[in-house]
């Protein structure tokens, strides 16, 4: 076989690809430099109309600025939402780039993953909403069984809460995708199995809470008589 064959033509289709590609490759680039731009701007352009409307202030005194501090988040809430608000761009800038490359395989990923995403913050939403109607339900059953001298109010307020908590956390799972736990016959088993272990639990440990809790109503019922 003649040189030209082995060597020179696929070397020249090789350079022709690449030359080919450099557009693709020039655009995409030029896609990111831009989209990393405008993030930049739109993340300090959202921090600073959150301060001048005084965003920080009213979150200070709602308990939101509170909660991000124990929770580890040292930016003032305006600047975490600017940073979430550049974080979500970015994603879209890099979506674009990637499908501008041609990677569908990666895009096809990205797409998956952000129409995740909502589900995600719908049940982490409804996790820290049930976790504040568990709180004040708590409060409301400790303060009903210490006016009516129910014995252990502190117990039943704390029962109350897990059991609210508990059913918040199988919403939250189902909105996350765990719906195979909760359908049919696993989720027969599992309530069947919990009920009979707190049945249980209490029968062992719980005799003389019970009987207290029966001498009250007698008392109770007497004193009516």
């Amino acid at each position: 076989m003649r040189l030209d064959t082995l060597v020179v033509e696929p070397l020249r289709e090789m350079i022709l690809q690449v030359v080919s590609y450099i557009p693709t490759l020039l655009i995409a680039l030029g896609i990111l430099i831009i989209g990393c731009a405008a993030a930049h701007i739109i993340e300090r352009l959202i921090t600073r109309i959150l301060k001048t409307i005084k965003f920080d202030k009213i979150t200070d005194k709602l308990g939101i600025a509170k909660a991000l501090r124990s929770g580890g988040v040292r930016r003032t809430p305006s600047e975490a939402i600017g940073c979430v608000t550049y974080c979500v761009f970015m994603v879209m800038v890099l979506v674009l780039t990637m499908k501008a490359l041609g990677m569908t395989l990666v895009t096809d990923v990205i797409d998956k993953i952000l129409a995740y995403v909502p589900h995600v913050m719908t049940g982490v939403l409804t996790l820290i909403i049930g976790m504040y109607v568990a709180r004040f339900m708590s409060i409301l059953v400790y303060i009903a069984s210490k006016n009516t001298n129910m014995p252990a109010p502190a117990t039943l307020s704390r029962v109350t809460k897990l059991v609210i908590m508990a059913y918040v956390s199988i919403i939250f799972l189902k909105e996350i995708g765990f719906v195979a736990l909760f359908a049919g016959a696993h989720y027969t088993i599992f309530i069947g199995g919990l009920v009979f272990a707190l049945a249980l639990a209490f029968g062992l440990a719980g005799k003389d809470i019970a009987a207290r809790y029966l001498d009250v109503f007698k008392v109770k019922k007497v004193t009516h008589k």
